[in-house]
C-alpha cells in the first residue's frame, strides 16, 4: 500500500512538472525504551524494533500421479545482524525452515463438530530429519546499531518466507494456484 500510494504520488508530481523526479526518504521508528534490569519488562511503549530480511530459492520435485511433492534444496541469504554464533545462527535458519516447510505440506490441524480429531503427533504430521533437504545459508552481516552486540532474532524470518517460497515453487512447477496452506496432494493429483 504504502509503495502504491508513493508511485501515484511521484506519477501525478511527474505529469505536473515534467520529467523525472527524485525522491528520497528516510523511515525513522517511533522511539523505543530499555528494558528494566530487574524485571525484564518494558519500561515505555516499546521495548526494540529490528526489521528482518530474508530471501529463499526452493526447488521441489512433484509427481503429478500421485500429488507428492518433495523439496529437494532451498537456499536462502538472512540479514542477521551481528551473527555471534554461526553455526548457531545457521541452525535457527535451518529450524524456522523446518516449520516453514511444515506448515506448506504437512501441517493442519482438522476438526470434527468443533473438536480437533488429529490432537496427537500420529496423526498431526511435523517434519522429521528425513523431509528437510539440504538449507544452503548465506549470512548477510549487517549490524543492527541498537541491539546488544548488533544481533537479530534470526528463526522467525525463515519459518514465514520458506512457507511462502516452497507453495510459490510448487505453484511454478504446477502451473496451479494453489492458494491454501498445506498444500495436499489432491492439490496436485491430475495435472
Amino acid at each position: 500500500a504504502v509503495q502504491l500510494t508513493c508511485r501515484a504520488a511521484l506519477e501525478e508530481q511527474a505529469r505536473r512538472d515534467g520529467g523525472d523526479v527524485d525522491v528520497e526518504r528516510v523511515y525513522r521508528h517511533p522511539p523505543t525504551f530499555p528494558l528494566d534490569p530487574d524485571t525484564g519488562q518494558t519500561t515505555g511503549e516499546r521495548s526494540h524494533v529490528a526489521f528482518a530480511v530474508a530471501a529463499m530459492r526452493v526447488v521441489v520435485e512433484v509427481d503429478v500421479e500421485l500429488g507428492l511433492t518433495r523439496v529437494v534444496w532451498i537456499g536462502t541469504a538472512q540479514d542477521v545482524g551481528h551473527a555471534l554464533d554461526r553455526i548457531a545462527v545457521e541452525g535457527q535458519i535451518e529450524g524456522g525452515t523446518a516449520q516453514g516447510l511444515g506448515l506448506a505440506l504437512m501441517e493442519e490441524i482438522q476438526t470434527r463438530d468443533g473438536a480437533i480429531v488429529n490432537a496427537s503427533f500420529t496423526d498431526y504430521l511435523i517434519p522429521t530429519f528425513l523431509d528437510m533437504p539440504p538449507v544452503v545459508s548465506e549470512l548477510v552481516e549487517v549490524p543492527e546499531p541498537d541491539a546488544p552486540y548488533g544481533a537479530k532474532g534470526v528463526g522467525e524470518p525463515p519459518t514465514v518466507v520458506s512457507t511462502a517460497a516452497i507453495v510459490s515453487a510448487l505453484r511454478d512447477a504446477t502451473g496451479r494456484e494453489l492458494a491454501r496452506v498445506p498444500v495436499r496432494p489432491d492439490d496436485i493429483v491430475g495435472l
